[in-house]
């Protein structure tokens, strides 16, 4: 194999071990394929959520979200310019031999994008991990691709469904990251299978993530995933982390009440307690039917 091509797969290795970890490329042969976007490797314009209280409300009427993220178009072209302005992405790309702009191409070939703004590469919601699932064999496994994570399952029933949401934090191979998951299954099939999210059944949620409670309390941030709706909201960004000291600040919008006494009761069974999402560790708080949850040691590591 040509010395480029080498380098070149290395630079991708680890973002390819999270892909093939946390998704199936098998997909069901009557249902539709859902197929990543051809969006080049740019930086999202996004407004981040608040994590500042509000009186509580009640209500059946779903909250409409105020804040958005929306994407701009990209060509090859400026494609690499954006890549070039991200010191940590030139120099992955210089340590791997391989120039900036096979490193977008790269990158965006496994389903990844990339916020230059907060040096993390994310998934699109329309990424091609969607039609894979969510098995819990995944979990298992990924200590073997060089994953070191902390994660908590919320369960609760709203709809007719089992919903899911899944927290992940730690070690990516080189890359330090955090995951929020929105799944769900019919009620009485297997717990080993749950689905990705549709369309109809997006969670609005942002995220803010800490390499410590230090860094937590002194407002130090490692990075930020803004307000947006989504099933799979990701961040990784190169860094060596501990996963067992990171901090999640995050915030998810039910639905409606019904949704949201549901989700509660979810959290408090995952581990987690009301109380001041602000000061205190592995707790939520409620305004509207929007959850401020703060985590930190609630859950079980992949890897003891």
């Amino acid at each position: 194999m040509h010395s480029t091509v080498k380098r070149a797969v290395a630079l991708v290795l680890a973002v390819l071990l999270i892909v093939c970890t946390f998704s199936s490329c098998k997909t069901d042969g009557g249902e539709e394929e859902i197929t990543r976007g051809a969006n080049g490797i740019i930086a999202p314009e996004t407004t981040a959520g608040t994590t500042e209280s509000t009186e509580e409300t009640s209500g059946e009427t779903t909250t409409a979200a105020a804040e958005t993220t929306t994407k701009k178009a990209s060509t090859t072209n400026n494609t690499a310019t954006t890549m070039q302005n991200s010191d940590k992405v030139n120099q992955a790309a210089q340590q791997s031999g391989v120039n900036v702009a096979l490193a977008a191409a790269l990158i965006n070939a496994f389903g990844f994008n990339y916020d230059a703004n907060e040096g993390v590469f994310y998934t699109e919601l329309d990424s091609w991990q969607r039609s894979g699932n969510y098995i819990k064999h995944y979990d298992q496994l990924a200590a073997l691709g060089n994953m070191s994570y902390l994660t908590t399952k919320v369960d609760f029933d709203y709809d007719n469904l089992n919903w899911r949401l899944q927290f992940w934090k730690g070690q990516y191979g080189p890359f330090g990251g955090a995951e929020i998951g929105v799944y769900y299954k019919m009620p009485g099939q297997t717990d080993e299978l749950y689905f990705c999210a549709d369309d109809d059944h997006l969670l609005y949620m942002s995220y803010d993530l800490y390499l410590s409670v230090a860094d937590y309390q002194n407002g130090r941030r490692f990075f930020r995933r803004g307000w947006q709706k989504h099933w799979w909201l990701t961040g990784f960004k190169p860094a060596g982390v501990d996963p067992e000291t990171m901090v999640m600040s995050a915030r998810i919008r039910t639905y409606n009440s019904t949704m949201r006494d549901a989700m509660e009761q979810g959290l408090i069974a995952a581990g987690f307690r009301k109380g001041d999402a602000n000061l205190q560790m592995d707790t939520y708080k409620k305004s509207g039917f929007d959850f401020y949850i703060l985590w930190h040691s609630t859950g079980a590591t992949n890897y003891k």
